[in-house]
């Protein structure tokens, strides 16, 4: 939103009042007129560097808006790895019981003779 003055610093300086009699004290109004010159001057600085912290704050949300996108899907995927690493997870634990259930019966063959390696 631009923020739309009537008088701006230069305006308010060069404004030149009629005289008249009897009416106010020249040099005080010059004074006052001074004083609102440098308020406006002060507020002016101060929009610049609002609107320019806006345009960075702005700049840098969508910077991280579009990294959280990216990270939103990262996460996704290394999601979809990890189940598929947990589903082969338990399935070599399964083949590992497995495997000492077989060795298990092999050194039972070998202690009654037989050679497991020989049984068609």
């Amino acid at each position: 939103m631009e923020l739309k003055l009537k008088f701006d610093a230069k305006a308010i300086v060069d404004h030149e009042f009629s005289a008249k009699k009897p009416g106010y004290d020249p040099l005080q109004v010059d004074t006052f007129l001074d004083d609102i010159v440098k308020d406006y001057l002060s507020v002016h600085q101060y929009l610049l560097a609002t609107n320019n912290t806006i345009d960075e704050l702005t700049r840098a949300n969508k910077l991280l808006k579009e990294r959280l996108d990216q990270i939103e899907v990262d996460n996704a995927v290394l999601s979809e790895k990890m189940k598929n690493i947990a589903d082969n997870n338990t399935a070599s634990l399964a083949n590992i019981d497995l495997l000492k259930r077989i060795s298990a019966l092999e050194q039972a063959l070998f202690k009654v003779g037989i050679d497991p390696n020989e049984i068609k």
